[in-house]
């Protein structure tokens, strides 16, 4: 009796099948991680932004607006990062009464906003009024 060494055609296609299974799973599991990796994005932008209007205080005062901040830099700056992946600016407030203080917040791409201010705060669900993160 003649004996064929090799894989059946049955058996080829149940090894893709479970291939196949196996990559879908993996595909469903990376989905919350790429969300997540999108915020911290976002959140490490918001920090750079604070970082860069840490070194632009003068004087009392903060940068007035993004504009500002931009221009600190010489151009592309993290603000462009943010906005890149949030969709949308983010928010820069100064303080009402003077501009020792400032605030700047944006929405997170899992929903939510972020916020950092000049006292240190770092905190999620937040948005920037007259300087502080509430």
């Amino acid at each position: 009796m003649k004996q064929n060494k090799g894989f059946t055609l049955i058996e080829m296609l149940v090894v893709v099948g479970m291939i196949g299974v196996l990559a879908a799973a993996v595909l469903t599991a990376l989905g919350p991680s790429r969300q997540k990796a999108r915020d911290t994005r976002v959140i490490s932008g918001l920090n750079q932004i604070a970082a860069i209007a840490e070194t632009g205080f003068n004087g009392n005062t903060y940068p007035a607006d993004l504009a500002a901040i931009k221009a600190l830099t010489g151009g592309t700056t993290a603000v462009d990062d943010v906005k890149a992946i949030a969709g949308s600016d983010p928010t820069y407030t100064i303080g009402a009464a003077n501009s020792a203080t400032f605030a700047i917040s944006s929405v997170l791409p899992s929903g939510g906003n972020y916020c950092v201010d000049s006292s240190g705060k770092r905190k999620a669900s937040s948005t920037s009024v007259s300087g502080a993160c509430n």
